[in-house]
């Protein structure tokens, strides 16, 4: 490459093709990460790009080593979605990753890894306003405006993704899909603006029933969808054994089915301060659990198998979670 088509300030650690599609990358590219430790000893970068997937194990460490010989340079990490989770916690556990790390969701365009001037999402703006760029890359990706969940368009990105990564690693991954009954009355009674208030209580109400990495979407509407999923290398939970947890060929994991009810109980007990004494309570959901691989093969299918147990639950009388598979199913 010739030296003039080259960003001097900027450094990627890892494949060009994993981290951008559109066409080469005009920086100093090093193939794996002790590679770019080597070379960032000797020449500083204001920033320096790592290819999240290619790190090896244990990550965290591969980076804090390349952040101790290049403390000035802020380190952005190049993930995938499936990924971000993982990052995200790095963030909030480590207080110099925090300080030091930018991510960017795969694949980005080359000119943004390139530009004379970070792009804006990333761009450096001292170490107090970390956390504001943080929500300001999450908000870039993709996410809901009215509750700050994700949204369709991470759904569909996100959940082949996640099989590809169950089936390599033999664990389930649970689909939850539903609605709020009769939610259009509520808007007509009481105004799209307590609506709104209802959608975004009945967000925050849905992320405390889940764990960190599941990842909870709003459809559209009334309608949300979760992808429960195991971390590989997490430890199972009290009551949960390794095998409950790892093999696939198993049913629907109990931890899921558990959260999943629970969080059907506590949305119909759940006091909505704009609906009034006789609105109080009233409010109750019906949804679909699927999983992969015992429901569906491919996240096509396991989308229609939870589609098709919502339906089952609103035929069933309403405010119920529905599995695949149960004596009423009617599929």
């Amino acid at each position: 490459m010739p030296a003039s088509a080259e960003h001097n300030n900027c450094l990627l650690i890892g494949s060009p093709s994993r981290a951008c599609t559109d066409g080469p990358v005009r920086m100093r590219v090093c193939k794996n990460i002790f590679e770019g430790i080597t070379t960032a000893q000797h020449q500083s970068y204001e920033t320096i790009y790592v290819v999240y997937s290619e790190l090896p194990e244990p990550k965290i460490q591969a980076v804090g080593a390349l952040h101790q010989v290049c403390p000035a340079a802020t380190i952005c990490l190049l993930v995938q979605m499936v990924e971000e989770p993982a990052v995200c916690e790095w963030l909030r556990m480590h207080s110099w990753a925090k300080e030091t790390l930018d991510y960017l969701i795969c694949p980005v365009n080359s000119e943004t890894l390139t530009a004379q001037k970070r792009p804006d999402a990333v761009k450096a703006a001292g170490d107090q306003d970390k956390d504001r760029r943080i929500e300001a890359l999450e908000t870039l990706v993709v996410q809901d405006d009215l509750t700050g969940l994700k949204n369709r368009r991470y759904l569909r990105q996100f959940l082949p993704s996640i099989l590809e990564k169950a089936k390599a690693n033999q664990f389930q991954v649970t689909l939850l899909l539903f609605d709020i009954d009769d939610f259009k009355h509520y808007n007509d009674s009481y105004g799209h603006a307590v609506g709104d208030d209802v959608l975004r209580q009945t967000a925050k109400l849905i992320r405390r029933c889940c764990r960190n990495q599941d990842v909870v979407i709003r459809m559209g509407g009334d309608e949300f969808a979760v992808i429960f999923w195991d971390v590989p290398s997490e430890q199972p939970s009290i009551g949960q054994s390794v095998a409950d947890r790892r093999k696939s060929n198993q049913g629907h994991p109990r931890q899921t089915v558990f959260m999943a009810e629970r969080f059907r109980q506590e949305m119909a007990a759940m006091p909505f301060e704009h609906l009034g004494p006789k609105g109080k309570g009233s409010l109750a959901i019906s949804g679909g659990l699927a999983t992969f691989p015992v429901d569906a093969a491919s996240a096509a299918e396991l989308f229609e198998k939870a589609d098709r147990a919502m339906l089952e639950a609103k035929r069933s009388g309403k405010n119920l979670i529905h599995l695949v598979g149960q004596p009423n199913d009617r599929q």
